[in-house]
This record gives C-alpha cells, structure tokens and sequence, in this order.
C-alpha cells in the first residue's frame, strides 16, 4: 500500500482526476490541498510554483497504471511521487483492498 502524491498544475482541474481515478477503482480515496506553492532554486533565483496537491492511497501495484492515466489525461509534466504506508489498522487495510482493482 501507498500513498501517493500528485502535483498537479493550476491548468488542470484536481477534482475530475479524482473521480476518474475513484471511478477506475485505481485508488481507494483522496485529499486534495488546493494552492499548495512549492519552492526551488534554479539558477540561483528562487522559483515558485502552485500546485493542487493529491494525496490518495492505493495498492503500490496499480502505480505503473495510475501513471500512464495521468499522463494521457494530463501531460508528462505532472510529478508524481509515492510513499509506502508501513502499517494501518485493519479498517483501512480492508477499504483500500475493497475499493482498488483486484492485484
């Protein structure tokens, strides 16, 4: 299980590829942080970027295909990033199996 992180820019709306993901059963559930400003250094000059962040939790072997949806419906350009879940209760556990694609 993961958690997986999606930056995804201002262009696109956060709350479509939500359901498109709910709906592919390719995750289980997700928050949304709208207006999340990253900050980085590029040539010296600090950059600022804002984001709508997605935080959804999965099964780590649907990744690969969360991945390719994203970037046919968004671009390549959208960073993505995953965290394993190293433990949870059983609750959980039970609705993030419940409501993904069977692996």
């Amino acid at each position: 299980m993961i958690n997986l992180i999606i930056y995804l820019k201002q262009d696109y709306d956060p709350v479509l590829l939500v359901e498109r993901l709910l709906t592919c059963q390719l995750i289980a559930s997700a928050s949304i942080d709208q207006n999340n400003e990253s900050f980085t250094l590029k040539d010296g000059t600090l950059s600022r970027e804002v984001y709508n962040v997605i935080t959804a939790q999965t099964k780590a072997l649907l990744f690969t295909e969360i991945a390719k949806l994203i970037e046919d419906e968004c671009g390549r350009e959208v960073p993505i990033n995953a965290t394993p879940i190293v433990a949870s209760n059983k609750i959980f556990d039970e609705l993030l199996r419940s409501r993904t694609l069977k692996t």
